[in-house]
């Protein structure tokens, strides 16, 4: 049968479609200044009017500029009138912002122009822009399994935010049971989307749950034995919440997809092993998937390690130009982010021959000879 043209298949006019969505809004953030509530101005003027350089009492050097920005009012009851401001900011860029002609920002106007300030860019295109980007490169690399991964990330996401949103509207509801249910939910319709249903997708989903919640009931257990000395819950103190919830609530969170991903390539390993060499034997067959695992295990617990640190690497190095000693600052910083990991990396590990034995199962179910 001949294949058809690329441009009558239905995935083509997909793909084109979502390309002129993404580009008629990336055109729409240009112009839609009108659509703002919040005060918005364009800068079309920069001088730089004032530059001190300054030492701190740890001796690090940083360079202040101050700025005039001449503002031309995009939107609101000012829309049309052109301000200056002033505008401080160090070179490091740390916690201020540099301005450049072109650039529209967000205001704060008081009474007049004159009692305002910057509350930060105007950023909407750049997000657009990236969406769209992540998007279509799903679509492109993973056709019809890349859209149910979009679909699946968008469940998730509203999962996780409902969850969060419920706690907030109720906070006597635990919050760890909310982010539970959430996963359950979330693993459920992920593998049905990516995998489709079938007895390896019950298989799948059982495995990355008990390998999720058993990594999280062994934290939960640690962390009652030691009292959870040395995990610095401190950096925790302004929650209201219960820090340990909140931080096994994480752990849960951040280790699914993990082991998620550990469950899918050895349940799809092994089952690709079987249908080209159904005559293998049991032995041989879990031998496989055992090698399966042993082959992404240490690089799926790297991923988890740098993943996790990578976020608190900008406080990090704040503490170390403070003058604090190394061993204080990963205590401080990095003790949550690398117990998060080693909690992850336990439940890939965990997660290997819990798959195995599930596949197993499955093997027996389907009555393979041996």
């Amino acid at each position: 049968m001949a294949e058809k043209p690329i441009w009558q298949r239905p995935f083509t006019w997909l793909f084109t479609i979502c390309c002129l969505i993404f580009i008629i809004l990336i055109i729409f953030t240009l112009v839609n200044d009108k659509f703002y509530r919040i005060p918005l101005a364009q800068v079309t003027d920069v001088k730089e009017v004032h530059t001190k350089h300054i030492t701190d009492d740890h001796h690090n050097h940083d360079t202040k500029h101050t700025q005039r920005l001449t503002l031309k009012m995009l939107n609101g009851k000012y829309e049309g009138r052109t301000t200056t401001l002033h505008n401080t900011y160090a070179e490091s860029q740390a916690d201020s912002e540099k301005f450049s002609t072109h650039n529209k920002v967000l205001l704060h106007v008081g009474k007049n122009l004159k009692d305002m300030y910057i509350i930060e860019k105007k950023r909407d295109t750049l997000i657009v822009t990236l969406t769209g980007i992540f998007i279509l490169t799903v679509l492109w690399a993973g056709k019809r399994i890349g859209i149910h991964s979009i679909l699946s990330l968008v469940v998730n996401s509203i999962a996780v935010l409902a969850a969060i949103a419920i706690h907030n509207a109720y906070p006597n509801i635990n919050l760890f049971g909310l982010m539970s249910l959430a996963v359950i939910l979330g693993t459920i319709v992920t593998l049905l989307l990516v995998i489709g249903w079938n007895l390896r997708t019950g298989i799948t989903i059982v495995s990355t749950l008990l390998g999720t919640f058993i990594c999280v009931g062994l934290m939960q257990l640690v962390i009652s034995l030691t009292g959870g000395n040395g995990l610095k819950f401190e950096t925790m103190g302004f929650l209201t919440l219960p820090p340990t919830e909140v931080f096994l609530a994480s752990v849960m969170i951040g280790s699914l997809g993990a082991v998620m991903d550990v469950a899918i390539t050895i349940s799809s390993g092994m089952a690709e092993i079987l249908r080209r060499k159904p005559d293998i034997s049991l032995t041989r067959w879990a031998l496989a998937g055992r090698h399966i695992g042993q082959d992404i295990m240490g690089t799926m617990t790297n991923i988890l390690l740098f993943s996790y640190l990578s976020g608190a690497l900008p406080m990090f190095l704040i503490y170390l130009t403070n003058e604090n000693t190394i061993t204080y600052s990963v205590s401080m910083n990095w003790s949550l982010e690398i117990s998060r990991a080693i909690t992850g990396g336990i439940g890939i590990v965990l997660t290997i021959p819990i798959t195995i034995l599930l596949m197993q199962f499955w093997w027996r179910m389907r009555g393979v000879k041996r």
